[in-house]
């Protein structure tokens, strides 16, 4: 579960200030599968998330809408939603990339295809982690 706010957080700005904190690569991201780390995203008006987890998987945005029920009887998923629309959706949603946790649960970190980094809210504010020491 994420941790938002708080002690964590506030610890989470200042390694950030302090530049003991590595941008959050898809290179990177994959050789920490398995591990736990902590991450830091800077949201609009100070909406900052910060968040303690394993990394499970990396998949497109596309095969997690696969796994999701869709609430229309017409769709079994969301993307099957999005592969019945002529919009471009399902293409970009195999293009986006995210990091799962290890329970499977979502993240809501994403690699966008014309960006190196993994980010937050927005495409610009890049993830910044550390990996926890066992």
């Amino acid at each position: 579960m994420a941790i938002k706010g708080g002690k964590f957080l506030d610890e989470m700005r200042e390694l950030y200030s302090n530049d003991k904190l590595e941008i959050l690569t898809l290179e990177k991201a994959k050789e920490l599968i398995g591990k736990r780390i902590q991450t830091i995203f800077f949201g609009y008006a100070g909406q900052d998330r910060a968040d303690d987890f394993i990394i499970g998987e990396i998949i497109s945005s596309y095969d997690f809408a696969k796994r999701k029920p869709f609430h229309n009887e017409d769709f079994k998923n969301r993307a099957e939603y999005w592969d019945s629309m002529d919009n471009g959706t399902a293409k970009r949603a195999k293009e986006e990339l995210i990091i799962l946790r290890s329970d499977g649960s979502e993240t809501y970190i994403t690699k966008h295809p014309y960006n190196e980094a993994f980010s937050g809210n927005d495409a610009d504010r890049f993830v910044s982690f550390r990996i926890v020491p066992k």
